[in-house]
């Protein structure tokens, strides 16, 4: 299985390789932004994410504005798209609901209950995945 992360923020981004490494065999890929991550899905041939781990607040190009194209895109559409991310505004959230995100974190402070949260996260996509060959 394959994550992708699409995060400007370097320590958040180790962060969450970490965590995900620790407690998973997911192939990880990294963007660090908007751009460069529909740069990524785009260009792939073959072997498309699993599923995609998605900031909101990033230089270029923001999650919403990538969250919109993954969903309008016939080949991408049906990757799950996981937000995390600091803002808590209600209309960011309506908007992503809205798009079809699959998620909504809240970036937790407490480093324990992120943890949890994005084990929480790939327990359940594992899980999902784990009986399906959606890139065969």
């Amino acid at each position: 299985m394959k994550v992708l992360i699409v995060e400007d923020n370097k320590i958040a981004v180790i962060g969450l390789k970490k965590i995900i490494s620790k407690h998973s065999d997911l192939e990880i890929e990294v963007a660090v932004n908007g751009k460069i991550g529909l740069d990524l899905l785009t260009n792939t041939k073959s072997n498309l994410p699993n599923f995609i781990l998605l900031d909101l607040n990033m230089p270029i190009m923001n999650g919403i504005e990538l969250l919109s194209i993954i969903k309008n895109d016939d080949k991408l559409k049906c990757i799950p798209v996981i937000i995390l991310t600091t803002s808590n505004n209600i209309d960011d959230y309506e908007k992503c609901e809205r798009l079809g995100v699959s998620g909504y974190f809240i970036k937790e402070v407490d480093f324990e209950k992120y943890n949890n949260n994005i084990l929480l996260i790939l327990d359940y996509w594992k899980a999902s995945f784990g009986r399906h060959h959606f890139n065969d």
